[in-house]
């Protein structure tokens, strides 16, 4: 946790770092696998948290520097005090299925886009 933090304060602090963004959006990821297994309060706060990344990246590819709006800082707390509440509930075989998961959808959708530009 103490590696996601500091990737936290790092993109609030303008980082240009993507390995940085990349860790924040897998732990987010997983954890809305992991969320959607546990009750749907818990999922809220990590799409939230999702939403507020996709804008950060935005904010990259407009300033050259990741950043948060005010909303997005609020959510990406949330989102990573609940992340790591799950992480602490759960046991390590729950959350290795939830990764394996997480990669099994990225890996769908990216077989999804892939046929998708082949039909064009």
């Amino acid at each position: 946790m103490t590696k996601l933090y500091s990737a936290f304060a790092d993109l609030k602090a303008g980082s240009t770092d993507d390995d940085l963004f990349d860790r924040l959006a897998s732990t987010i990821n997983v954890g809305m696998v992991r969320a959607e297994q546990i009750d749907e309060l818990c999922l809220a706060p990590l799409l939230a948290a999702r939403d507020a990344l996709i804008r950060c990246d935005a904010i990259r590819g407009r300033h050259g520097r990741y950043g948060f709006d005010g909303p997005g800082l609020q959510a990406m707390a949330a989102g990573l005090e609940v992340y790591e509440e799950m992480v602490r509930k759960s046991t390590p075989q729950q959350m290795h299925n939830a990764l394996a998961e997480s990669v099994a959808r990225i890996g769908r959708q990216a077989t999804t886009e892939q046929e998708r530009n082949n039909d064009q």
